[in-house]
């Protein structure tokens, strides 16, 4: 088979889909050796001149990137208000791909009529349906478009969680069999770094302070971090003052308030935003975390947890969608809206040393049991059923 597969979000500040997209990747160049792969990277002539090409590519062999250049800035795509124009602008710029499946891993699904180009989307999750309003309305539109196009002309949907799974059917009518669940987990990168000096040297680059309740994500509205604000200020003093709050990730949006909000709880000393975490630190900044704190109001899947969990650090999560499919019983599960019961919780944890230790030995161990090679291998089963069924009408 010959298999084409959207790299586009891989390149820069890798969030969630650049993750997931830039893990399978190397996994497939690990388990398969057989069937040939392109991916495609749709980018700006300004952002492609800052990346190097194929210094973030797997292997070469039977892999290969091709760049494709836009003619205009990306960002211009918002103020096309023409129905389905991003995906017809996507299937004219990947032309005439030589492929036998389309690996589409955005929201903006192409929708090719010939008959030879098959479509696998991959679906995170329906947070723009269940959390309105944690999303940008041009946002809103998009993903809930590009799910919905998935349901119509995709040949077969991946979905990252069981919960992902019955969202699609519960609130989109999706064909159960149109859609295969394959979990994630962590890359090969997170261990737990144990080495004084490593550590040291990621919290002077970072200003960190020896111990601290840790935050990964991106700054936007259903990450919750507000309501971590609320709780972590009513965690007694003695505990802010040794385990202060690092919130550490991309830009977001729909954020502008956070800072007053912290000025307002009086905690402007207790939290340090660190921006986006590079790749090749993240692991240090887990591992060096006394608690890691994830009450996300949604999640299609949850990778923080896992990463968390494999550096060694013990994880407080939600206890809503995906989560506990995740977490399991490895993680102290607190209801999100409930700023007293994750204050709780927190203090639980940073107050009882034995119990920091449980949970991680457990947290190490429930990390294991996903894997990304399991992933790709499930992935591969879905290219090739979808290779040797008609394609769907």
């Amino acid at each position: 088979m010959k298999i084409a597969f959207d790299w586009s979000l891989v390149p820069g500040e890798r969030a969630g889909i650049g993750q997931y997209s830039y893990n399978l990747a190397y996994a497939l160049s690990r388990v398969d050796k057989v069937n040939e792969y392109i991916f495609y990277v749709l980018m700006t002539a300004s952002s492609r001149a800052s990346i190097k090409d194929g210094s973030i590519a797997p292997p070469p062999g039977n892999f290969h990137v091709e760049h494709l250049t836009i003619p205009f800035p990306y960002h211009l795509f918002r103020y096309i208000k023409v129905p389905g124009m991003g995906a017809t602008f996507k299937e004219y710029m990947l032309g005439n791909i030589d492929a036998d499946i389309f690996h589409n891993n955005t929201f903006c699904v192409p929708r090719f009529r010939d008959k030879k180009k098959k479509v696998v989307v991959t679906v995170y999750d329906l947070s723009v349906l269940t959390n309105p309003e944690c999303h940008k309305k041009m946002n809103i539109k998009h993903c809930l478009g590009g799910i919905r196009d998935a349901i119509k002309y995709a040949d077969a949907i991946i979905a990252i969680s069981e919960h992902t799974k019955s969202d699609l059917i519960n609130y989109l009518n999706a064909p159960e069999d149109l859609i295969t669940v394959t979990h994630l987990a962590a890359g090969p990168e997170y261990q737990e770094v144990r080495d004084p000096a490593a550590l040291a040297s990621v919290r002077a680059k970072y200003n960190l302070p020896e111990n601290y309740v840790l935050f990964v994500g991106s700054l936007e509205p259903r990450k919750n971090i507000k309501t971590l604000l609320k709780a972590y200020s009513v965690v007694p003093a003695r505990l802010r003052k040794d385990f202060p709050l690092v919130i550490a990730g991309g830009k977001g949006w729909l954020n502008s308030d956070i800072p007053s909000l912290v000025e307002g709880l009086g905690m402007k000393e207790s939290v340090r935003f660190t921006g986006y975490i590079d790749g090749h630190d993240i692991s240090a900044v887990y591992s060096g975390a006394s608690v890691f704190a994830y009450p996300s109001l949604y999640e299609g899947f949850g990778l923080p947890i896992l990463e968390a969990m494999s550096c060694g650090a013990p994880v407080i999560t939600s206890n809503t969608s995906s989560m506990p499919e995740v977490a399991g019983d490895a993680a102290r599960l607190v209801d999100p809206l409930n700023a007293e019961e994750l204050a709780s919780a927190l203090e639980a944890v940073l107050d009882n040393e034995n119990l920091r230790a449980e949970m991680k030995k457990k947290g190490l161990a429930r990390a294991a049991l996903f894997s990304w090679d399991k992933c790709a291998r499930e992935t591969l089963e879905v290219y090739g059923k979808v290779a040797a069924s008609p394609k769907r009408n």
